[in-house]
């Protein structure tokens, strides 16, 4: 963000102009510059401060960058205007960037303190540019506030006549901090719409602002409530379905519980920005309602899409706790099974899956893969992309593969797979992973017999009484191998086995004793 250049008041006409000012605040961004205008410079070309601008991907705020000063002796009403990206002008946390949304000056009030909001995470911005060149505030008087009574008595001449009834409540908002509102009312009329007007209030996201408020009481009488915006769920209310993520919460609070509201209508500014940071289409946004039977989604439709803004209107039959919320696939396996429960490092496994998307909006090549279960590894060859309209399943396969041995379990997993409310991540099996293939033993175990290696244990010592010992008949001689396994390969043998077996000790016997009588 550079200096803004020169600021401009409209109207320059209107006498009021002379009576609006704009004076730095106790900053080092804000300063007059030498021709007397208001300069703001957050650039690395600002003697006062160290830094070297805003950081891209990045948010910042200044309360009370500067203020807008007044001296008139009438109420008015004063707003920012700017062709700034990621730029947003606030007073007490709330933009002042259209007539609608004017910061109050009055004589009692006679100083207002502007601050700014930077966002460079969805301006797109990359480093080197500049997010705003110049500013334009607009000041004007104020319009009288119409009387609770409406229009007040008759002119027609007719001094009989009884002055206008009134034609609606008289209705108080006070503005406690950017994300409350207290709100009273005064002779609400029974079954008639009663409008409270919040001036976008902060829906947890300074991006998201509840405007405005409608219902209706069945039965006339006052109403107090309080509405507070949320960035964290409600203490008491349970966690979202499936699928449902929140941008932000807000709940009416009555004075006193048990109102006899029969109809309840909210308005909903959301920032596009905002939007785009959460990669969400404006049709798939929603706003749910916490009731006893757990949330329940609100009748919603879109009622405008401008260049910067979407506005939202949903309907309910009562207020509680809400969530402006994000609708997205949430998928789940329902069945697993395993090629096989035991394989060696290296050796494909498949994993057959059916996966169901509980969520509300459809999945559409949502990718999804295998791994350990707390994530320690991936065992997936490949991610596989899932096609599942909501309460559909859609059955996969995905091959897996494991370099080191032990005990894994297997879980679903990404960015749309929902853990298993109450059991953590969502389960597929377990697999053992040896170490080598089944079958291929270390000692000789599943191999044939290594009979010279029998026969020769009974050679070692050179007398007729050792060679008696490797025998095969003889439990301790020729009839082990290696590590005495070999007893039960040996059992296996048929007659002519061991008949062949006896003439090989026969053949060694002789030539012992041929050996024996030879001269020295």
């Amino acid at each position: 963000m550079i200096s803004t250049g020169a600021v401009v008041l409209d109207q320059p006409a209107d006498p009021i102009t002379d009576d609006v000012a704009l004076q730095p605040g106790d900053n080092p961004y804000a300063y007059l510059d030498e021709d007397g205008e208001l300069a703001i410079d957050v650039t690395e070309d600002n003697p006062r401060i160290d830094a070297e601008g805003v950081n891209v991907d990045a948010f910042a705020a200044q309360e009370a960058l500067f203020y807008i000063t007044y001296d008139g002796n009438a109420t008015a009403e004063a707003w920012i205007e700017h062709e700034g990206t990621g730029v947003t002008f606030v007073v007490d946390g709330e933009p002042v960037e259209s007539p609608e949304r004017a910061a109050r000056l009055t004589p009692e009030d006679d100083a207002v303190p502007v601050g700014v909001r930077i966002d460079t995470r969805v301006a797109g911005v990359v480093p080197g540019d500049r997010l705003i060149d110049e500013i334009s505030v607009h000041a004007r008087v104020a319009e009288p506030e119409e009387p609770p009574g409406g229009e007040g008595p008759s002119d027609d001449g007719d001094e009989d006549d009884d002055p206008s009834p009134t034609t609606g409540p008289i209705v108080s908002v006070d503005r406690p901090s950017p994300s409350v509102r207290e709100v009273t009312l005064r002779s609400v009329g029974g079954g008639e719409e009663t409008a409270v007007d919040l001036r976008g209030l902060r829906v947890g996201d300074p991006a998201i602002l509840l405007d405005r408020l409608t219902f209706v009481r069945e039965s006339p009488g006052d109403v107090e409530f309080a509405v507070r915006g949320l960035s964290d769920r409600p203490a008491e209310a349970p966690p979202p379905p499936p699928g449902v993520d929140p941008l932000g919460y807000y709940a009416v609070e009555f004075a006193e519980p048990g109102q006899p509201i029969a109809e309840a209508t909210a308005e909903i500014a959301v920032d596009r920005d905002r939007l785009a940071a959460a990669g969400v289409a404006p049709e798939r946004l929603a706003v749910y309602r916490e009731t006893d039977a757990g949330w329940e989604r609100a009748e919603m439709r879109v009622v405008d899409e401008g260049s910067e803004t979407v506005r939202l209107r949903a309907a309910t039959e009562g207020f509680s706790a809400f969530a402006v919320a994000a609708e997205r696939p949430s998928l789940a396996p329902t069945e697993a099974s395993l090629s096989d429960d035991r394989v060696a490092p290296g050796e494909p496994l498949t994993v057959a899956v059916d996966v169901e998307n509980r969520g509300p909006a459809p999945a559409s090549d949502e990718t999804v893969r295998v791994e350990t279960a707390g994530g320690s590894a991936v065992a997936s060859d490949e991610a596989v992309a899932v096609d599942a309209d909501p309460g559909a399943t859609a059955t996969e396969s995905v091959t897996v593969r494991f370099d080191e041995p032990g005990e894994y379990d297997l879980v679903l997993a990404g960015d749309a797979v929902a853990e298993t409310a109450g059991e953590g991540e969502p389960s597929l099996g377990s697999v053992t992973v040896t170490e080598r293939a089944d079958g291929a033993g270390d000692d000789g175990a599943g191999t044939e017999p290594r009979v010279g290696d029998d026969a020769g244990g009974g050679g070692d010592g050179g007398d007729s009484d050792d060679a008696g010992e490797g025998r095969a008949g003889d439990g301790d001689g020729a009839g082990a191998t290696g590590d005495g396994e070999a007893g039960t390969e040996l059992s296996t043998l048929d007659l002519a086995d061991f008949a062949g077996l006896a003439a090989l000790v026969a053949i060694v016997l002789a030539t012992l004793v041929l050996v024996r009588r030879a001269p020295r």
